[in-house]
Protein backbone atom coordinates (compact mmCIF):
# COMPACT_ATOMS: atom_id res chain seq x y z
CA UNK A 1 0.00 0.00 0.00
CA UNK A 2 1.77 2.98 -0.76
CA UNK A 3 -0.41 4.56 -3.05
CA UNK A 4 -2.32 8.23 -2.53
CA UNK A 5 -5.70 9.64 -2.24
CA UNK A 6 -6.08 12.06 -5.10
CA UNK A 7 -9.28 14.84 -4.66
CA UNK A 8 -11.13 14.64 -8.00
CA UNK A 9 -14.11 16.67 -8.88
CA UNK A 10 -16.16 13.62 -9.52
CA UNK A 11 -15.56 13.28 -5.70
CA UNK A 12 -17.67 17.04 -5.50
CA UNK A 13 -21.37 16.35 -4.66
CA UNK A 14 -22.53 20.12 -4.87
CA UNK A 15 -22.77 20.29 -1.17
CA UNK A 16 -20.35 22.61 0.04
CA UNK A 17 -20.46 21.91 3.73
CA UNK A 18 -20.22 17.55 2.52
CA UNK A 19 -17.46 18.51 -0.13
CA UNK A 20 -15.29 20.46 2.20
CA UNK A 21 -15.29 17.69 5.02
CA UNK A 22 -14.35 15.00 2.33
CA UNK A 23 -11.53 17.17 1.01
CA UNK A 24 -10.71 17.36 4.90
CA UNK A 25 -10.63 13.43 5.13
CA UNK A 26 -8.83 12.73 2.13
CA UNK A 27 -6.17 15.01 3.16
CA UNK A 28 -5.84 13.50 6.68
CA UNK A 29 -5.17 10.06 5.32
CA UNK A 30 -2.43 11.40 3.04
CA UNK A 31 -0.99 12.76 5.66
CA UNK A 32 -0.86 8.68 7.03
CA UNK A 33 0.25 7.19 4.44
CA UNK A 34 3.31 9.68 4.20
CA UNK A 35 3.99 8.77 7.03
CA UNK A 36 3.42 5.69 8.21
CA UNK A 37 7.00 4.47 9.05
CA UNK A 38 8.12 2.16 12.45
CA UNK A 39 10.41 4.71 14.03
CA UNK A 40 9.05 6.34 17.18
CA UNK A 41 7.92 9.78 15.40
CA UNK A 42 6.05 7.54 12.66
CA UNK A 43 4.21 6.44 14.97
CA UNK A 44 3.21 9.30 17.14
CA UNK A 45 1.85 10.82 13.86
CA UNK A 46 0.06 8.04 13.06
CA UNK A 47 -1.77 8.09 16.55
CA UNK A 48 -2.39 11.98 16.01
CA UNK A 49 -3.63 11.28 12.68
CA UNK A 50 -6.00 8.59 13.54
CA UNK A 51 -7.46 11.05 16.19
CA UNK A 52 -7.60 13.78 14.08
CA UNK A 53 -9.65 11.71 11.46
CA UNK A 54 -12.30 10.25 13.99
CA UNK A 55 -12.55 13.78 14.89
CA UNK A 56 -13.52 15.14 11.36
CA UNK A 57 -15.31 11.99 10.63
CA UNK A 58 -17.80 12.43 13.43
CA UNK A 59 -18.15 16.06 12.64
CA UNK A 60 -18.91 15.37 9.11
CA UNK A 61 -21.14 12.80 9.62
CA UNK A 62 -23.29 14.75 12.06
CA UNK A 63 -23.55 17.78 9.57
CA UNK A 64 -24.27 15.48 6.42
CA UNK A 65 -27.42 13.95 8.07
CA UNK A 66 -28.57 17.03 9.00
CA UNK A 67 -28.32 18.44 5.58
CA UNK A 68 -30.14 14.62 4.63
CA UNK A 69 -33.07 15.25 6.55
CA UNK A 70 -33.25 18.81 5.95
CA UNK A 71 -33.77 17.79 2.08
CA UNK A 72 -35.99 15.16 3.66
CA UNK A 73 -33.95 12.48 1.73
CA UNK A 74 -35.31 9.02 1.38
CA UNK A 75 -32.66 6.59 1.88
CA UNK A 76 -31.75 8.43 5.31
CA UNK A 77 -32.29 6.13 7.73
CA UNK A 78 -30.12 3.35 5.50
CA UNK A 79 -27.29 6.08 5.23
CA UNK A 80 -27.21 7.12 9.37
CA UNK A 81 -26.65 3.35 9.77
CA UNK A 82 -23.61 2.87 7.06
CA UNK A 83 -22.34 6.11 9.39
CA UNK A 84 -23.20 4.27 12.55
CA UNK A 85 -21.17 1.08 11.64
CA UNK A 86 -18.53 3.05 10.48
CA UNK A 87 -17.94 4.98 13.44
CA UNK A 88 -18.95 2.90 16.54
CA UNK A 89 -17.72 -0.51 14.58
CA UNK A 90 -15.02 -0.20 12.19
CA UNK A 91 -13.05 2.86 13.28
CA UNK A 92 -12.90 1.50 16.95
CA UNK A 93 -12.05 -2.15 15.92
CA UNK A 94 -9.52 -0.65 13.65
CA UNK A 95 -8.01 1.38 16.27
CA UNK A 96 -8.28 -1.81 18.75
CA UNK A 97 -5.96 -3.60 16.50
CA UNK A 98 -3.56 -1.23 16.29
CA UNK A 99 -3.04 -0.79 20.07
CA UNK A 100 -3.04 -4.77 20.02
CA UNK A 101 -0.34 -4.86 17.90
CA UNK A 102 1.86 -1.67 18.65
CA UNK A 103 0.88 0.08 15.90
CA UNK A 104 2.80 -2.76 13.47
CA UNK A 105 3.43 -2.06 9.91
CA UNK A 106 0.42 -5.06 9.02
CA UNK A 107 -1.47 -3.36 11.43
CA UNK A 108 -1.25 0.47 9.61
CA UNK A 109 -1.74 -0.94 6.56
CA UNK A 110 -4.97 -2.66 7.72
CA UNK A 111 -6.22 0.95 8.78
CA UNK A 112 -5.30 2.43 5.98
CA UNK A 113 -6.60 -0.05 3.38
CA UNK A 114 -10.54 0.07 4.94
CA UNK A 115 -10.75 3.57 5.90
CA UNK A 116 -9.42 4.88 2.52
CA UNK A 117 -11.52 1.80 0.03
CA UNK A 118 -14.36 2.48 2.93
CA UNK A 119 -14.01 6.52 2.13
CA UNK A 120 -13.60 6.56 -1.83
CA UNK A 121 -16.81 3.60 -1.69
CA UNK A 122 -18.76 5.94 0.49
CA UNK A 123 -18.12 9.16 -1.49
CA UNK A 124 -18.62 7.97 -4.44
CA UNK A 125 -21.59 5.58 -4.25
CA UNK A 126 -23.57 6.94 -1.36
CA UNK A 127 -23.01 10.58 -0.82
CA UNK A 128 -23.52 11.30 -4.61
CA UNK A 129 -26.81 9.04 -4.44
CA UNK A 130 -28.27 12.31 -1.51
CA UNK A 131 -28.30 14.47 -4.63
CA UNK A 132 -29.48 11.99 -7.71
CA UNK A 133 -26.26 11.60 -9.12
CA UNK A 134 -26.11 7.85 -7.93
CA UNK A 135 -27.75 4.87 -6.43
CA UNK A 136 -27.10 3.43 -3.20
CA UNK A 137 -25.17 0.44 -3.00
CA UNK A 138 -27.02 -0.83 -0.14
CA UNK A 139 -30.27 -0.43 -0.55
CA UNK A 140 -30.67 -4.02 -0.45
CA UNK A 141 -29.01 -4.62 2.57
CA UNK A 142 -31.17 -7.15 4.67
CA UNK A 143 -32.61 -5.59 7.91
CA UNK A 144 -30.31 -4.95 11.38
CA UNK A 145 -31.50 -7.93 13.51
CA UNK A 146 -31.12 -10.41 9.97
CA UNK A 147 -26.88 -8.55 9.84
CA UNK A 148 -26.88 -8.82 13.35
CA UNK A 149 -28.02 -12.56 13.63
CA UNK A 150 -25.69 -13.15 10.42
CA UNK A 151 -22.68 -11.61 12.60
CA UNK A 152 -23.30 -13.99 15.76
CA UNK A 153 -23.47 -16.69 13.99
CA UNK A 154 -20.22 -16.37 12.10
CA UNK A 155 -19.21 -15.37 15.29
CA UNK A 156 -20.05 -18.54 17.40
CA UNK A 157 -18.73 -20.74 14.40
CA UNK A 158 -15.48 -19.22 14.07
CA UNK A 159 -15.07 -20.21 17.76
CA UNK A 160 -16.36 -23.34 17.74
CA UNK A 161 -14.54 -24.46 14.72
CA UNK A 162 -11.48 -22.45 15.10
CA UNK A 163 -11.14 -21.40 18.50
CA UNK A 164 -11.27 -18.01 17.29
CA UNK A 165 -12.41 -14.97 19.03
CA UNK A 166 -13.84 -12.76 16.16
CA UNK A 167 -15.26 -9.06 16.15
CA UNK A 168 -16.98 -7.84 13.62
CA UNK A 169 -15.71 -4.70 11.88
CA UNK A 170 -17.87 -3.97 9.13
CA UNK A 171 -21.20 -4.96 8.56
CA UNK A 172 -21.36 -2.76 4.75
CA UNK A 173 -17.44 -4.26 3.50
CA UNK A 174 -17.40 -2.76 0.17
CA UNK A 175 -14.11 -4.99 -0.95
CA UNK A 176 -11.71 -2.94 0.41
CA UNK A 177 -8.17 -5.03 0.11
CA UNK A 178 -6.80 -5.66 3.87
CA UNK A 179 -3.68 -7.49 3.19
CA UNK A 180 -2.54 -11.06 0.83
CA UNK A 181 -6.32 -12.72 0.12
CA UNK A 182 -7.98 -15.67 -1.55
CA UNK A 183 -11.02 -15.22 -2.57
CA UNK A 184 -13.18 -18.14 -2.56
CA UNK A 185 -16.90 -17.79 -4.74
CA UNK A 186 -19.66 -20.68 -4.09
CA UNK A 187 -22.72 -20.58 -6.60
CA UNK A 188 -25.71 -22.42 -5.50
CA UNK A 189 -28.74 -22.88 -7.18
CA UNK A 190 -32.45 -24.45 -6.67
CA UNK A 191 -34.32 -26.12 -9.24
CA UNK A 192 -36.54 -22.99 -9.82
CA UNK A 193 -33.12 -22.02 -11.10
CA UNK A 194 -32.84 -19.47 -7.88
CA UNK A 195 -29.67 -18.64 -6.78
CA UNK A 196 -27.18 -17.47 -3.92
CA UNK A 197 -23.41 -16.66 -4.78
CA UNK A 198 -21.21 -16.55 -1.02
CA UNK A 199 -17.52 -15.34 -1.33
CA UNK A 200 -15.70 -16.03 1.52
CA UNK A 201 -12.83 -13.71 2.19
CA UNK A 202 -9.69 -15.42 3.82
CA UNK A 203 -6.39 -13.46 4.45
CA UNK A 204 -3.72 -15.21 3.67
CA UNK A 205 -2.16 -15.39 7.37
CA UNK A 206 -5.67 -16.83 8.48
CA UNK A 207 -5.48 -19.79 6.50
CA UNK A 208 -2.18 -20.41 7.54
CA UNK A 209 -2.39 -19.91 11.05
CA UNK A 210 -5.67 -22.07 10.94
CA UNK A 211 -6.00 -24.84 8.41
CA UNK A 212 -2.36 -24.98 8.27
CA UNK A 213 -1.60 -25.14 12.11
CA UNK A 214 -4.24 -28.53 11.83
CA UNK A 215 -2.50 -30.33 9.18
CA UNK A 216 0.79 -29.86 11.06
CA UNK A 217 2.04 -27.60 8.22
CA UNK A 218 5.32 -25.24 9.59
CA UNK A 219 5.21 -23.28 6.36
CA UNK A 220 4.10 -19.54 6.19
CA UNK A 221 3.04 -19.84 2.63
CA UNK A 222 -0.22 -20.52 1.58
CA UNK A 223 -0.08 -24.24 -0.33
CA UNK A 224 -2.33 -26.05 -2.35
CA UNK A 225 -3.27 -28.53 0.35
CA UNK A 226 -4.38 -25.84 2.71
CA UNK A 227 -6.42 -24.35 0.26
CA UNK A 228 -8.21 -27.67 -0.54
CA UNK A 229 -8.69 -27.92 3.11
CA UNK A 230 -10.46 -24.43 3.29
CA UNK A 231 -12.50 -25.14 0.54
CA UNK A 232 -14.00 -27.93 2.32
CA UNK A 233 -14.13 -26.43 5.52
CA UNK A 234 -15.66 -23.31 3.90
CA UNK A 235 -18.25 -25.71 2.19
CA UNK A 236 -19.36 -26.95 5.85
CA UNK A 237 -19.05 -23.22 7.37
CA UNK A 238 -21.54 -22.20 4.89
CA UNK A 239 -24.05 -25.34 5.08
CA UNK A 240 -24.20 -24.48 9.06
CA UNK A 241 -25.06 -20.97 8.27
CA UNK A 242 -27.47 -21.98 5.66
CA UNK A 243 -29.70 -23.71 8.53
CA UNK A 244 -31.04 -20.66 10.17
CA UNK A 245 -30.29 -17.95 7.21
CA UNK A 246 -30.74 -19.86 3.21
CA UNK A 247 -32.10 -22.70 3.55
CA UNK A 248 -29.54 -24.64 1.22
CA UNK A 249 -30.97 -27.60 1.76
CA UNK A 250 -33.36 -26.80 -1.67
CA UNK A 251 -30.02 -25.51 -3.04
CA UNK A 252 -27.54 -27.55 -5.19
CA UNK A 253 -23.78 -26.31 -5.09
CA UNK A 254 -23.26 -25.43 -9.23
CA UNK A 255 -19.99 -23.84 -9.21
CA UNK A 256 -16.95 -22.88 -6.89
CA UNK A 257 -14.30 -20.67 -8.10
CA UNK A 258 -11.07 -18.70 -6.69
CA UNK A 259 -11.23 -15.51 -7.86
CA UNK A 260 -8.58 -12.88 -8.07
CA UNK A 261 -8.61 -9.32 -6.26
CA UNK A 262 -9.60 -7.63 -9.02
CA UNK A 263 -12.49 -10.03 -10.57
CA UNK A 264 -13.76 -10.03 -6.61
CA UNK A 265 -13.64 -6.20 -6.46
CA UNK A 266 -15.69 -6.29 -9.86
CA UNK A 267 -18.04 -8.30 -8.68
CA UNK A 268 -18.58 -6.40 -4.94
CA UNK A 269 -19.06 -3.39 -7.04
CA UNK A 270 -21.40 -4.60 -9.90
CA UNK A 271 -23.89 -6.35 -7.33
CA UNK A 272 -26.17 -5.49 -4.74
CA UNK A 273 -25.42 -7.07 -1.68
CA UNK A 274 -27.66 -9.08 0.91
CA UNK A 275 -24.85 -9.50 3.41
CA UNK A 276 -21.12 -8.19 3.45
CA UNK A 277 -19.81 -8.30 6.65
CA UNK A 278 -15.99 -7.97 7.60
CA UNK A 279 -14.46 -9.52 10.75
CA UNK A 280 -11.24 -9.91 12.75
CA UNK A 281 -10.33 -12.75 14.26
CA UNK A 282 -7.26 -12.05 16.23
CA UNK A 283 -5.52 -14.23 13.79
CA UNK A 284 -6.34 -12.62 10.20
CA UNK A 285 -9.01 -10.98 8.33
CA UNK A 286 -11.75 -12.65 6.90
CA UNK A 287 -15.39 -11.52 4.97
CA UNK A 288 -18.44 -13.14 4.35
CA UNK A 289 -20.61 -11.59 1.68
CA UNK A 290 -23.81 -12.68 -0.07
CA UNK A 291 -25.94 -12.29 -2.99
CA UNK A 292 -29.48 -13.58 -4.22
CA UNK A 293 -29.99 -12.30 -7.58
CA UNK A 294 -33.34 -13.97 -7.95
CA UNK A 295 -34.83 -12.19 -4.86
CA UNK A 296 -33.69 -8.36 -6.85
CA UNK A 297 -35.88 -7.02 -9.59
CA UNK A 298 -32.81 -6.90 -12.27
CA UNK A 299 -32.70 -10.72 -12.03
CA UNK A 300 -29.83 -12.59 -12.71
CA UNK A 301 -26.64 -10.98 -11.37
CA UNK A 302 -23.26 -10.54 -13.80
CA UNK A 303 -20.89 -13.22 -13.99
CA UNK A 304 -17.31 -12.36 -12.94
CA UNK A 305 -14.74 -13.02 -16.52
CA UNK A 306 -12.22 -14.88 -16.29
CA UNK A 307 -13.37 -17.14 -13.53
CA UNK A 308 -12.90 -20.94 -13.90
CA UNK A 309 -14.73 -23.79 -11.94
CA UNK A 310 -12.97 -25.65 -10.00
CA UNK A 311 -14.20 -29.66 -10.65
CA UNK A 312 -12.82 -32.77 -8.94
CA UNK A 313 -10.60 -33.34 -11.93
CA UNK A 314 -8.79 -30.30 -12.28
CA UNK A 315 -9.39 -29.14 -8.61
CA UNK A 316 -5.56 -29.61 -7.96
CA UNK A 317 -4.38 -28.21 -10.97
CA UNK A 318 -6.09 -24.51 -10.29
CA UNK A 319 -5.56 -24.37 -7.02
CA UNK A 320 -1.81 -24.65 -8.00
CA UNK A 321 -2.33 -22.36 -10.58
CA UNK A 322 -4.23 -20.06 -8.61
CA UNK A 323 -1.26 -19.64 -5.97
CA UNK A 324 1.36 -19.30 -8.33
CA UNK A 325 -0.36 -16.51 -9.93
CA UNK A 326 -1.21 -14.66 -6.78
CA UNK A 327 2.59 -15.81 -4.92
CA UNK A 328 4.12 -14.05 -8.94
CA UNK A 329 1.92 -10.83 -8.30
CA UNK A 330 3.27 -10.42 -4.87
CA UNK A 331 6.68 -10.98 -5.68
CA UNK A 332 6.43 -8.33 -8.64
CA UNK A 333 4.28 -6.16 -7.18
CA UNK A 334 7.58 -4.65 -5.64
CA UNK A 335 9.91 -4.49 -8.71
CA UNK A 336 8.11 -3.71 -11.91
CA UNK A 337 7.18 -0.77 -13.23
CA UNK A 338 3.25 0.60 -13.81
CA UNK A 339 1.86 0.83 -17.03
CA UNK A 340 -2.01 1.90 -17.02
CA UNK A 341 -3.60 1.39 -20.60
CA UNK A 342 -6.20 3.54 -21.75
CA UNK A 343 -8.18 2.37 -24.34
CA UNK A 344 -11.93 1.85 -24.95
CA UNK A 345 -10.88 -1.54 -27.11
CA UNK A 346 -11.06 -4.75 -24.56
CA UNK A 347 -9.02 -6.33 -27.74
CA UNK A 348 -6.10 -3.89 -27.46
CA UNK A 349 -6.18 -3.13 -23.32
CA UNK A 350 -5.67 -7.56 -23.62
CA UNK A 351 -2.90 -7.12 -25.83
CA UNK A 352 -0.73 -4.39 -24.44
CA UNK A 353 -1.48 -6.99 -21.35
CA UNK A 354 -0.14 -10.02 -22.85
CA UNK A 355 2.81 -7.92 -24.34
CA UNK A 356 4.21 -6.29 -21.39
CA UNK A 357 2.84 -8.05 -18.74
CA UNK A 358 6.01 -10.06 -18.29
CA UNK A 359 8.50 -7.38 -17.74
CA UNK A 360 6.00 -4.49 -16.44
CA UNK A 361 2.59 -4.74 -14.01
CA UNK A 362 -0.40 -3.51 -16.41
CA UNK A 363 -3.81 -2.34 -15.51
CA UNK A 364 -6.34 -1.47 -18.05
CA UNK A 365 -9.11 1.39 -18.14
CA UNK A 366 -11.55 1.49 -20.82
CA UNK A 367 -12.16 5.36 -20.73
CA UNK A 368 -11.43 8.31 -19.19
CA UNK A 369 -12.93 8.63 -16.31
CA UNK A 370 -12.13 5.20 -15.52
CA UNK A 371 -8.21 6.09 -16.06
CA UNK A 372 -9.09 8.74 -13.29
CA UNK A 373 -10.00 6.35 -11.20
CA UNK A 374 -6.85 4.36 -11.55
CA UNK A 375 -4.77 6.98 -11.34
CA UNK A 376 -5.74 7.83 -7.71
CA UNK A 377 -6.13 4.45 -6.55
CA UNK A 378 -2.84 3.04 -8.11
CA UNK A 379 -0.45 5.53 -9.26
CA UNK A 380 1.26 4.40 -12.57
CA UNK A 381 4.66 5.02 -13.86
CA UNK A 382 3.62 5.27 -16.94
CA UNK A 383 0.25 5.56 -19.31
CA UNK A 384 -0.43 4.51 -22.71
CA UNK A 385 -3.47 6.89 -23.65
CA UNK A 386 -5.10 5.91 -26.76
CA UNK A 387 -6.67 8.89 -29.00
CA UNK A 388 -10.00 8.08 -30.67
CA UNK A 389 -12.61 7.07 -27.18
CA UNK A 390 -15.65 7.92 -26.41
CA UNK A 391 -17.35 10.85 -24.13
CA UNK A 392 -13.49 11.73 -24.31
CA UNK A 393 -10.87 11.60 -26.17
CA UNK A 394 -7.14 11.13 -25.51
CA UNK A 395 -6.23 14.74 -25.79
CA UNK A 396 -9.14 15.28 -23.38
CA UNK A 397 -8.39 13.01 -21.02
CA UNK A 398 -4.04 13.95 -21.09
CA UNK A 399 -5.77 18.03 -20.45
CA UNK A 400 -7.70 16.47 -17.45
CA UNK A 401 -4.19 14.87 -16.07
CA UNK A 402 -2.35 17.43 -17.09
CA UNK A 403 -5.06 19.74 -14.79
CA UNK A 404 -4.45 18.08 -11.89
CA UNK A 405 -1.54 18.69 -9.50
CA UNK A 406 -1.15 15.67 -8.27
CA UNK A 407 -1.44 13.86 -11.53
CA UNK A 408 0.50 16.60 -13.72
CA UNK A 409 3.90 14.32 -13.23
CA UNK A 410 2.49 11.29 -14.36
CA UNK A 411 4.20 10.24 -18.03
CA UNK A 412 1.91 9.58 -20.84
CA UNK A 413 2.63 8.13 -24.02
CA UNK A 414 -0.20 7.96 -27.32
CA UNK A 415 -0.31 4.91 -28.46
CA UNK A 416 -2.71 5.98 -31.67
CA UNK A 417 -3.51 4.87 -35.08
CA UNK A 418 -4.21 8.71 -35.77
CA UNK A 419 -1.47 10.33 -38.17
CA UNK A 420 -3.03 13.21 -39.49
CA UNK A 421 -1.45 16.56 -38.73
CA UNK A 422 -3.97 18.13 -36.74
CA UNK A 423 -4.39 15.41 -34.57
CA UNK A 424 -0.75 15.34 -33.53
CA UNK A 425 -0.27 18.56 -33.32
CA UNK A 426 -2.79 19.14 -30.89
CA UNK A 427 -1.32 16.94 -28.39
CA UNK A 428 1.92 17.07 -28.83
CA UNK A 429 0.85 21.12 -27.35
CA UNK A 430 0.07 18.75 -23.84
CA UNK A 431 3.83 17.67 -24.23
CA UNK A 432 3.18 13.92 -24.28
CA UNK A 433 6.09 11.86 -23.06
CA UNK A 434 5.92 9.82 -26.58
CA UNK A 435 3.84 8.94 -29.81
CA UNK A 436 3.77 5.09 -30.86
CA UNK A 437 1.16 4.05 -33.52
CA UNK A 438 -0.66 1.25 -33.23
CA UNK A 439 0.37 0.00 -36.65
CA UNK A 440 3.62 -0.79 -35.71
CA UNK A 441 4.77 -3.68 -34.81
CA UNK A 442 4.54 -5.36 -31.29
CA UNK A 443 8.36 -5.69 -30.88
CA UNK A 444 8.66 -2.07 -31.79
CA UNK A 445 6.10 -1.04 -29.26
CA UNK A 446 7.43 -2.93 -26.84
CA UNK A 447 10.90 -1.70 -27.25
CA UNK A 448 10.01 1.88 -27.66
CA UNK A 449 8.36 1.39 -23.29
CA UNK A 450 11.50 -0.27 -22.94
CA UNK A 451 13.82 2.52 -24.16
CA UNK A 452 11.59 5.30 -22.18
CA UNK A 453 12.25 3.29 -18.70
CA UNK A 454 15.89 3.40 -19.43
CA UNK A 455 16.12 6.47 -20.13
CA UNK A 456 14.06 7.43 -17.57
CA UNK A 457 16.38 5.32 -14.97
CA UNK A 458 19.47 6.59 -16.17
CA UNK A 459 18.34 10.49 -16.45
CA UNK A 460 17.29 9.78 -12.42
CA UNK A 461 20.96 8.55 -11.23
CA UNK A 462 22.35 11.52 -12.86
CA UNK A 463 19.82 13.47 -10.86
CA UNK A 464 20.44 11.85 -7.80
CA UNK A 465 24.39 11.58 -7.93
CA UNK A 466 26.25 11.73 -4.23
CA UNK A 467 22.02 11.57 -2.63
CA UNK A 468 21.37 7.67 -4.15
CA UNK A 469 22.91 6.98 -0.59
CA UNK A 470 21.27 8.70 2.53
CA UNK A 471 23.43 10.55 4.75
CA UNK A 472 24.11 10.02 8.41
CA UNK A 473 21.98 12.24 11.00
CA UNK A 474 24.22 14.28 13.32
CA UNK A 475 22.31 16.00 16.09
CA UNK A 476 24.01 19.06 17.55
CA UNK A 477 23.41 20.01 21.06
CA UNK A 478 25.12 23.29 22.13
CA UNK A 479 23.01 26.35 23.86
CA UNK A 480 25.32 28.71 21.14
CA UNK A 481 24.18 29.13 18.00
CA UNK A 482 27.02 30.17 16.64
CA UNK A 483 28.93 26.99 17.64
CA UNK A 484 25.25 25.11 15.99
CA UNK A 485 25.78 27.01 12.51
CA UNK A 486 29.56 26.60 12.61
CA UNK A 487 28.63 22.57 12.94
CA UNK A 488 26.49 22.96 10.07
CA UNK A 489 28.53 24.44 8.22
CA UNK A 490 31.84 22.28 8.68
CA UNK A 491 29.62 18.45 8.32
CA UNK A 492 26.32 19.40 6.00
CA UNK A 493 28.06 18.39 2.60
CA UNK A 494 28.46 15.23 4.43
CA UNK A 495 25.73 14.76 6.67
CA UNK A 496 22.15 15.25 7.75
CA UNK A 497 22.69 18.08 10.34
CA UNK A 498 20.20 19.00 13.28
CA UNK A 499 20.91 21.52 16.39
CA UNK A 500 19.50 21.80 19.59
CA UNK A 501 19.84 24.36 21.99
CA UNK A 502 18.84 22.63 25.31
CA UNK A 503 18.93 18.81 26.34
CA UNK A 504 15.00 19.37 26.49
CA UNK A 505 15.00 20.12 22.83
CA UNK A 506 17.73 17.16 22.27
CA UNK A 507 14.95 14.73 24.23
CA UNK A 508 12.53 16.31 21.25
CA UNK A 509 14.28 15.88 18.56
CA UNK A 510 15.69 12.72 19.14
CA UNK A 511 12.38 11.63 19.42
CA UNK A 512 11.23 13.27 16.31
CA UNK A 513 13.80 12.14 13.91
CA UNK A 514 16.91 9.69 15.92
CA UNK A 515 20.04 11.04 14.92
CA UNK A 516 22.79 8.40 14.35
CA UNK A 517 25.31 10.49 16.30
CA UNK A 518 24.21 13.25 19.03
CA UNK A 519 27.55 15.86 19.60
CA UNK A 520 26.95 17.38 22.96
CA UNK A 521 28.16 20.37 24.27
CA UNK A 522 29.27 19.64 28.40
CA UNK A 523 28.61 23.64 29.63
CA UNK A 524 24.62 24.47 29.07
CA UNK A 525 22.18 26.47 30.99
CA UNK A 526 19.48 24.44 33.28
CA UNK A 527 21.02 20.84 32.61
CA UNK A 528 24.53 20.05 31.87
CA UNK A 529 26.36 17.90 29.15
CA UNK A 530 26.31 15.30 31.72
CA UNK A 531 22.48 15.39 32.99
CA UNK A 532 22.05 15.41 29.44
CA UNK A 533 23.94 12.55 28.50
CA UNK A 534 22.07 10.79 31.75
CA UNK A 535 18.54 11.72 30.13
CA UNK A 536 19.90 10.03 27.01
CA UNK A 537 21.19 6.76 28.52
CA UNK A 538 18.00 6.57 30.98
CA UNK A 539 15.42 6.12 28.09
CA UNK A 540 15.83 2.42 27.13
CA UNK A 541 14.99 3.74 23.16
CA UNK A 542 17.87 6.15 23.41
CA UNK A 543 20.47 4.18 24.87
CA UNK A 544 21.90 2.69 22.15
CA UNK A 545 22.67 6.20 20.45
CA UNK A 546 26.03 7.17 20.08
CA UNK A 547 26.85 10.61 22.10
CA UNK A 548 30.46 12.21 21.34
CA UNK A 549 31.21 15.39 23.47
CA UNK A 550 32.25 18.44 21.56
CA UNK A 551 33.59 20.52 24.49
CA UNK A 552 36.32 23.52 25.88
CA UNK A 553 36.16 21.61 29.16
CA UNK A 554 39.56 19.55 29.84
CA UNK A 555 39.73 19.78 33.71
CA UNK A 556 40.01 16.78 35.37
CA UNK A 557 36.95 16.29 37.25
CA UNK A 558 34.86 17.15 33.95
CA UNK A 559 36.31 14.87 31.66
CA UNK A 560 36.29 11.65 34.58
CA UNK A 561 32.55 12.34 35.09
CA UNK A 562 31.18 12.12 31.30
CA UNK A 563 34.03 9.10 30.63
CA UNK A 564 32.04 6.94 33.40
CA UNK A 565 28.99 7.69 31.02
CA UNK A 566 30.62 5.84 28.57
CA UNK A 567 30.29 8.35 25.78
CA UNK A 568 31.87 7.09 22.19
CA UNK A 569 34.43 9.89 22.32
CA UNK A 570 35.28 13.04 23.40
CA UNK A 571 36.26 16.07 21.38
CA UNK A 572 38.31 19.47 22.04
CA UNK A 573 36.20 22.91 20.36
CA UNK A 574 39.72 24.49 20.24
CA UNK A 575 40.59 21.82 17.95
CA UNK A 576 40.69 22.77 14.24
CA UNK A 577 37.64 22.28 12.40
CA UNK A 578 39.18 20.13 9.95
CA UNK A 579 40.40 18.14 13.01
CA UNK A 580 37.03 18.05 14.47
CA UNK A 581 35.44 16.71 11.07
CA UNK A 582 38.33 14.14 10.39
CA UNK A 583 37.18 12.33 13.65
CA UNK A 584 33.91 12.17 12.66
CA UNK A 585 34.18 10.99 9.38
CA UNK A 586 36.58 8.54 11.36
CA UNK A 587 33.87 7.38 13.89
CA UNK A 588 31.64 6.49 11.05
CA UNK A 589 34.20 4.93 8.98
CA UNK A 590 35.09 2.97 11.67
CA UNK A 591 30.74 2.03 13.02
CA UNK A 592 29.82 1.13 9.25
CA UNK A 593 33.20 -0.59 8.26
Amino acid sequence: MGNQLVWQDRFNIGVEVIDKEHRKLFGILNKLFTNRTQDERGVWLCQEGIKYFKEHATKHFAEEEVYMASISYGGFDMHRRLHDNFRKKTLPELERELNQENYSEEAINHFLGVCAGWLIGHTLMEDRAITGKGVSKWENLLPEEEQAAMKQTIIRLMDDMFQLNSRLLSECYGGEKFGEGIYYRLIYESSQKERWEIILVFEEKLLVNTIGTMLGIQSEEVSVMVVNAARYTAQQFVNCISERFISLDLYELKEENLLSYEQFQRKVEGEKLQFSLLFDTGEGYFAFCAVAPHLMEEGTGKAVRGEVAIKPENAMTEVQKYLNRNQEIKKQAGQKQKILVVDDSELMRQAMKELLGKDYEVEGADSGLSAIRCLTLDRPDLILLDYEMPVCDGSQVLEMIRGEKEFADIPVIFLTGRVDRESVQKVLALKPAGYLLKTLQPAEIKKGIDDYFKKKGLDEKREAGDQAVPKQKILVVDDSELMRQAMKELLGKDYEVEGADSGLSAIRCITLKRPDLILLDYEMPVCDGSQVLEMIRGEKEFTDIPVIFLTGRVDRESVQKVLALKPAGYLLKTLKPADIKKEIDNYFKKKLG
